[in-house]
């Protein structure tokens, strides 16, 4: 099995190979075989830096947080007061995936459930005629709309989260995958997460966040590390790719001691990572459906709305106005009627 890109994006990918090369990986254990742990003597803190005679283990804080999807990756060098520390991060990036979250955990673990902030939209695990599923109900007429082309829409409206947490716990991820001899030259990083130092000069990195659609689902989440070949060179040290679900998030780590640092407000120009794929042959097609995030403000988001579409087969409801005179054909089919929908990953239930 080979890496590869769409073919649409080979040159996109020779671009950036020019500039980076892939210098490592973290996957989580499969089927929950979790490595060797240290003794908890041996431990010492990444983060604060404390040994074990200094702070405690008890916890199992998860190398990628498990709110990117199901998987047993545990790390021993993360202690229980910066884990806790963390957690308000985690509550903020929760609230960042929002219904897609819910939607994407079909088939690899129990979909979460998920309430818009305004209440109009309810996402839980739920079972129809036997299957297990998700079921998305509206309790307003018109948030969940059938348009054209066998596409329902949803109009969400996000909770609140605070971008720049979202920043933080990205590149919490990015400082615990790191190789042991990397984590002294990025102080600068540790000093902000962990104590929120020089704030600004990090907000204007955190406006250099890509977030895209992969074209294919991962069952466990993983990271991919980069890093660049010129070392003398005004680019970033570090690019980080994390695939979650049917998703992908890149960025750069900023402020590697042996970078040339920005001034504040200047910008560099830099190579985009296109999607990578583990596949036996040359997928086609090509990856443009991506979006480049600001996340660099420390004020609370408040009703911001996003749309989530799913598509759906609509002979499926002209084949049923067939067999049942009660059902409507999909013609006539009013989107304000739409209140409820239920999703399952297992196609049997159309059978029925």
């Amino acid at each position: 099995m080979n890496i590869y890109t769409y073919y649409g994006n080979i040159e996109h990918l020779k671009a950036f190979d020019n500039d980076y090369q892939l210098k490592g990986m973290y996957t989580p254990p499969i089927d929950n075989q979790r490595r060797p742990l240290k003794k908890i003597s041996d431990r010492t803190c990444r983060f604060c830096g404390k040994k074990s005679t200094e702070t405690t283990f008890k916890g199992k804080p998860h190398i990628i947080s498990r709110l990117f999807g199901n998987n047993s990756g545990v790390s021993d060098y993360e202690c229980d007061k910066c884990n806790n520390h963390f957690s308000g991060y985690e509550s903020d990036m929760a609230n960042f995936l929002g219904l897609n979250r819910s939607v994407n955990a079909l088939g690899t673990q129990t979909p979460p459930t998920f309430k818009s902030y305004d209440g109009n939209i309810v996402a839980k695990k739920n079972n129809f005629n036997g299957f297990e599923g998700i079921e998305i109900e509206s309790c307003k007429e018109g948030v969940i709309q059938k348009k054209d082309g066998g596409i329902i829409e949803f109009n969400v409206i996000h909770n609140p989260y605070i971008p720049i947490n979202i920043f933080k716990c990205l590149l919490k991820i990015a400082l615990t995958v790191i190789p042991d001899y990397e984590v002294a030259n990025y102080k600068l990083c540790f000093d902000f997460l962990m104590e929120n130092k020089n704030e600004t000069y990090f907000a204007q990195h955190a406006k250099q966040i890509h977030k895209g659609l992969s074209g294919f689902n991962v069952k466990f989440p993983y990271v991919l590390i980069f890093k660049k070949r010129n070392l003398e060179s005004k680019l970033p040290s570090h690019w980080i790719k994390l695939y979650y679900q049917d998703s992908y998030i890149q960025f750069y780590i900023p402020y590697h001691k042996g970078d040339k640092v920005l001034q504040k407000g200047e910008e560099i120009s830099y190579p985009l990572c296109p999607p990578l794929i583990f596949a036996d042959t040359q997928p086609q097609g090509i990856a443009k459906n991506y979006e480049k995030l600001d996340l660099s403000s420390n004020v609370m988001t408040k009703g911001k709305t996003s749309k989530l579409n799913l598509t759906f087969d609509e002979n499926l409801l002209s084949e049923g106005s067939n067999n049942n005179q009660e059902t409507h054909n999909s013609d006539n089919f009013n989107s304000d009627e739409i209140i409820k929908v239920f999703l399952t990953k297992n196609s049997g239930l159309l059978e029925e």
